[in-house]
């Protein structure tokens, strides 16, 4: 047992406390002795000041407290997760019940086996932890990530874990430690990647190389800051993603480390944009041109999809007007438009352009581009950026 049985206040309020607990009968097993000596201590280190009884009552009543305030978390939980069907998800839950039930303030207050916890977390709580201590610890990551799973569509969660047990051959319901872990590291990979709506959370498997490369060779992520600030849970859990990444030696395993896409598409490597003195030249001649001159001026000059979009973004030239200098643009610059604005939204089909809110004025012009064209037309350009996919460089 520990040295505080030889404190002399200690002892006869520990053996006082032993006589309580047997209730007439003379003998109990050591171990029984060295739990019921843990759980004196762990509630007095919650109180305060005064004798050892005070202090013990003290610290009964603190826990109590903390007691209630976990039980409105556990609650909340249990209000709001999706558990996927994942078997050890929903019984580690319903065990938790049985801590509340059977948490025992006067000799079992630094006991953590009233609940058999078998869903592991993303990061796990610290060995040393005992009692209370144990399940707050357990109960507030749980809830970090619960409360991350319930913001994504539950569609998307459930087209990764299909992909997921596809590629490891096992049914995820019974063989997923943490759904939180494998949903976040692919969220990880779509901030990265500087999606600006996000329709799926798989990754190709160019773009997982390039986010394992981000990973690996930096060391500042702004992308990723509004997500930490919602919970320090998520920085530490990106932070052991670091850790993994860096013992990665081959780009290869990119595709391990996500769930990746089979598919393989072309690359496309983005014209590059104009020089910041070229793209002055342009507007000072297009600023005294009459609108025929404008027209040709933006289709012969501009070919790449960023000077585009800052075109739009300084010029003050009506929607019709717009709609007509689209038209006068030849097919593989409007091939690339789309590829390059719809790679913000983080399609899985360029017809899904139809429907997504746009968010520019690019995006805007480009669907009222689509309706206008017949359907043997529309259907050759939704085939043909299909086909590709932009060289990692260009992502941002």
């Amino acid at each position: 047992m520990k040295n505080e049985l030889l404190d002399p206040v200690f002892y006869p309020f520990f053996m006082k406390k032993l006589q309580e607990r047997l209730s007439g009968s003379s003998v109990m097993p050591v171990d029984q002795a060295e739990r019921i000596q843990q759980s004196i201590e762990f509630v007095l280190a919650n109180g305060e000041a005064g004798n050892l009884s005070e202090r013990f009552e003290q610290g009964k009543e603190q826990l109590k407290q903390r007691l209630a305030q976990l039980q409105e978390l556990y609650q909340a939980i249990q209000e709001n997760y999706q558990s996927f069907g994942i078997e050890s998800l929903e019984e580690s839950l319903a065990e938790i019940g049985n801590f509340f039930s059977a948490y025992d303030l006067e000799f079992g207050a630094a006991e953590v086996d009233q609940a058999f916890l078998d869903y592991q977390l993303a990061e796990a709580v610290p060995a040393d932890f005992v009692g209370l201590d144990f399940y707050e610890r357990y109960l507030h990551n749980l809830a970090a990530e619960v409360f991350f799973l319930k913001r994504i569509p539950e569609t998307q969660v459930y087209e990764l874990l299909d992909h997921y047990q596809q590629d490891l051959g096992f049914d995820y319901r019974t063989d997923v430690n943490n759904l939180f872990e494998i949903v976040f590291k692919q969220m990880i990979g779509k901030l990265l990647l500087g999606k600006k709506a996000i329709h799926t959370l798989l990754l190709n498997q160019i773009e997982a190389q390039y986010v394992l490369g981000r990973i690996k060779d930096q060391t500042d992520f702004p992308e990723l800051e509004q997500l930490f600030q919602q919970n320090d849970y998520y920085r530490r859990i990106f932070a052991h993603f670091q850790l993994t990444v860096q013992r990665l030696l081959v780009p290869e395993s990119a595709v391990h480390f996500f769930v990746v896409t089979k598919d393989r598409k072309k690359l496309l490597e983005l014209p590059p944009a104009m020089t910041a003195s070229h793209f002055n030249q342009l507007m000072e001649a297009y600023s005294i041109a009459d609108k025929q001159e404008k027209i040709r001026l933006i289709t012969s000059e501009i070919s790449a999809p960023a000077d585009f979009e800052e075109y739009l973004e300084i010029s003050a030239e009506s929607m019709e007007f717009y709609k007509n200098l689209l038209k006068e643009f030849d097919k593989d610059f409007i091939k690339i438009l789309l590829i390059f604005e719809l790679n913000k939204i983080d399609y899985t089909s360029c017809a899904e352009i139809i429907g997504v809110k746009a968010f520019d004025r690019a995006l805007e012009l480009l669907k009222d581009y689509i309706k206008t064209l017949p359907e043997n037309e529309l259907s050759t350009l939704f085939r043909a950026v299909d086909e590709y996919q932009l060289v990692p460089d260009d992502f941002a």
